[in-house]
């Protein structure tokens, strides 16, 4: 009995002690999977960072791949955490590398494994030169930008595509001008001064004045046509000698010329003096009047209406004249005006 019990009691010291060395064998394997595990990062790295210098069109190619790879609709969570699925089943290293997939991706759903086996549906894409024009046009660009543009076409060799081009609307014949008659100038009031004169000679007597006043819309003509003799304004007289103010102006003409109505108007009277002779005044309204002096005969009565144009008398040379001769005046109320403003005479 105590011998059995004894082999007993070795036996199971045996089975501990190996027991315990095939436990830290197996952490002693796991430690050099780890170290290995590391050694090989550590490698691809040096590998990635050495290879920047040294193959860096490889490099570029790369980049350009995984750029074209990320940009697609790929299931990266979920090929990455399948893969690690299936690398966990195995007991080697690839079981920790599998291990750490699940772990940081995370196991796929059922539901998300069922989408994954129906493909999915992409719409196609133009590609290449195509995906640059639609672009390019897109962007309604100007006729401008569109020779630049497609002059790098022609330098390749390669045809340019044709670009609709956009009717062009046939411009409509200019509409005929219509000729609007332009209104006529507002006519000033009556009495109303429309030209200051620069007179600076002897002072004027009373009622006389060198502006030009209007006389309103009152139609006007030159009584007689003839050559001036005698100006309106200060002068020596051809009798006396004396410098005297003269209120009219002298016009020469024929004995007998008839003298016409300066306007239209009223005959406010008719006289004789030794002065002026045979003389009269018409009315024309609105305070504007017309004196006419020295006739040799008058044809017209005191409240004759009478025309403009109308004979009122004959020229002559009575009252104190040197020859036949009109002598004119202009009246705006009981300012006596220029003549010469409101008739046309014959150059001299």
């Amino acid at each position: 009995m105590y011998g059995q019990g004894t082999q007993a009691a070795s036996r199971r010291r045996s089975v501990r002690y190996y027991g315990n060395a095939r436990s830290r064998q197996a952490g002693r394997s796991r430690e050099q999977v780890r170290l290995i595990q590391l050694a090989v990062c550590l490698a691809l790295f040096l590998a990635i960072f050495l290879g920047r210098g040294v193959f860096p069109q490889r490099l570029a190619q790369l980049h350009s791949d995984i750029f074209t790879l990320i940009s697609t609709d790929f299931d990266f969570r979920g090929a990455l955490s399948g893969l690690g699925e299936s690398l966990a089943e195995s007991d080697t290293i690839l079981s920790d590398l599998g291990d750490f997939c699940v772990e940081v991706f995370g196991s796929s759903s059922q539901e998300e494994k069922d989408q994954a086996k129906e493909p999915a549906v992409v719409p196609p894409q133009p590609a290449g030169v195509l995906t640059s024009e639609l672009r390019f046009l897109s962007h309604g660009s100007s006729p401008a930008a569109l020779t630049a543009h497609y002059v790098d076409f022609v330098r390749y060799g390669l045809e340019p595509p044709e670009i609709p081009q956009e009717p062009v609307p046939e411009e409509e014949p200019p509409a005929e001008a219509v000729e609007v008659p332009e209104e006529p100038p507002a006519v000033p009031a009556a009495g109303t001064v429309v030209l200051v004169s620069d007179y600076d000679g002897k002072e004027l007597p009373d009622n006389y004045t060198m502006d030009q006043l209007s006389l309103g819309e009152l139609e006007t003509m030159t009584p007689v046509m003839g050559h001036l003799t005698s100006d309106y304004g200060y002068r020596d007289h051809p009798i006396n000698g004396k410098n005297l103010f003269h209120g009219g102006l002298d016009i020469s003409g024929q004995a007998g010329d008839p003298i016409a109505a300066f306007a239209a108007g009223t005959v406010e009277y008719t006289g004789e003096n030794d002065s002026y002779g045979l003389y009269l005044q018409v009315d024309h309204g609105n305070g504007v009047k017309s004196f006419y002096a020295h006739c040799s005969k008058i044809v017209v009565t005191k409240g004759q209406t009478v025309a403009i144009g109308e004979k009122l008398a004959e020229v002559g040379s009575t009252g104190i004249s040197t020859a036949p001769h009109l002598h004119l005046e202009i009246k705006y109320e009981k300012m006596h005006l220029n003549p010469a403003y409101y008739v046309e005479l014959l150059e001299q």
